[in-house]
């Protein structure tokens, strides 16, 4: 256990002597999540930039040009009267949607003939563009039922008789999970997720590297102790630093950003220390094939794009392929993104994560195999 602890102690006077190391792991995950944090501390896509092009300016297209104005999904943007220069203005970013009412709108509804509006929307974007149309059909669904009401009332019909006509079929409708759709809960903790992943896979896959370069490495290597307490003792500080920031970026995002992290406590330990415990030991093994930290860098990033992509965090596993499923199954990112989603936003069990968690053990075993009985044989230099 001493000499362990030496090694350990070894290796971390080397990240505080190295400025970039020490940056890597204690500032750079915090950097990264308070800069997302403020991308998505909003949660909520509200004040949409509306304009509204009034051709009939008669009383009941000032009705619906109110409706718009005190909804709060929408900030109507003045200034715009024609269609072209609602295209402009659109081409411009100077709005997100856009509303034109037609000439002779309240005529034909008081004949009762079918009008029609026309809503246009920004979709280059899809938060823009999934939000605002329903944003649009909720308030132009109130101000239908709104006309009807008063349309029926002026008929004669009662209070009690409009509303069984209005309520012949109704749907109460129960959002479970994220009730606000907030992005933040959405997106925010697997970015936090990813953060870990990188920065952690990073920096201990630059520790035996550096001592190659170093030619430190070849003390360790003649050395009389075995892999494993190599293995260990130059691990240990990242994977206690790794932990520190998992739970503080999580502590971030769910007091700073507001978003959902909730759950079993013990569940997000558990998975967490797996977690880390197979980040850990995969990048010591990484850093004991790689020649050198340059090479260790050009991998790294090649595959941290499609590992977030691939996870199924963003868009569902069941709409990806099948071989790159197969791929994204490798990665422990993506069993641990999942995992912690049905932990802290649905809230489950243990009994439901049984997979998961055999799925992360077992790696957890390969990747601690892999990395505590490498060979002591000097490599030849590539």
């Amino acid at each position: 256990m001493r000499r362990i602890l030496n090694i350990a102690y070894y290796e971390t006077r080397l990240i505080f002597k190295d400025r970039i190391m020490f940056l890597l792991l204690f500032l750079v995950p915090l950097l990264y999540a308070t800069i997302f944090g403020f991308v998505y501390v909003g949660g909520i896509l509200s004040n949409v930039p509306l304009a509204i092009v009034d051709l009939d300016h008669s009383k009941l297209s000032r009705e619906v040009v109110t409706a718009f104005e005190n909804s709060p999904r929408f900030q109507r943007v003045p200034g715009i009267e024609t269609y072209a220069e609602l295209d402009q203005a659109m081409r411009q970013g100077k709005v997100r949607a856009g509303v034109v009412i037609p000439e002779r709108f309240e005529q034909e509804l008081q004949q009762q003939h079918p009008t029609q509006l026309l809503g246009v929307y920004d979709a280059s974007n899809l938060l823009w563009g999934y939000n605002t149309r329903k944003y649009l059909n909720e308030v132009l669904t109130d101000f239908n039922a709104n006309y009807t009401a008063g349309y029926l009332a002026g008929l004669g019909m009662s209070q009690q008789q409009i509303k069984g006509v209005m309520n012949t079929v109704n749907c109460n409708y129960e959002v479970w999970y994220n009730p606000t759709f907030s992005y933040s809960t959405y997106f925010y903790t697997g970015l936090l997720l990813m953060i870990i992943h990188q920065i952690c896979l990073l920096s201990i896959s630059l520790t035996v590297t550096r001592d190659k370069e170093r030619r430190t490495w070849l003390q360790f290597l003649g050395s009389p102790l075995p892999s494993w307490q190599i293995f260990v003792g130059k691990s240990l500080p990242y994977f206690v630093v790794n932990f520190f920031n998992y739970v503080l970026l999580l502590w971030v995002g769910a007091y700073f950003v507001h978003a959902k992290i909730e759950g079993s406590l013990g569940l997000v330990v558990l998975f967490g220390l797996l977690f880390d415990l197979i980040i850990t030991s995969l990048g010591f093994y990484i850093s004991y094939l790689a020649p050198n930290s340059l090479q260790v860098t050009r991998y790294l990033m090649l595959v941290s794009v499609p590992i977030f992509m691939t996870s199924g965090f963003t868009w569902p596993q069941t709409h990806i392929p099948l071989v790159i499923n197969a791929l994204a199954s490798l990665m422990p990112f993506t069993w641990m993104s999942e995992a912690f989603r049905m932990i802290t936003l649905k809230n489950l069990p243990l009994s439901y994560l049984l997979t998961h968690l055999a799925v992360l053990v077992g790696m957890a075993l390969v990747s601690l195999i892999l990395a505590s009985t490498f060979s002591k044989r000097r490599r030849p230099a590539a």
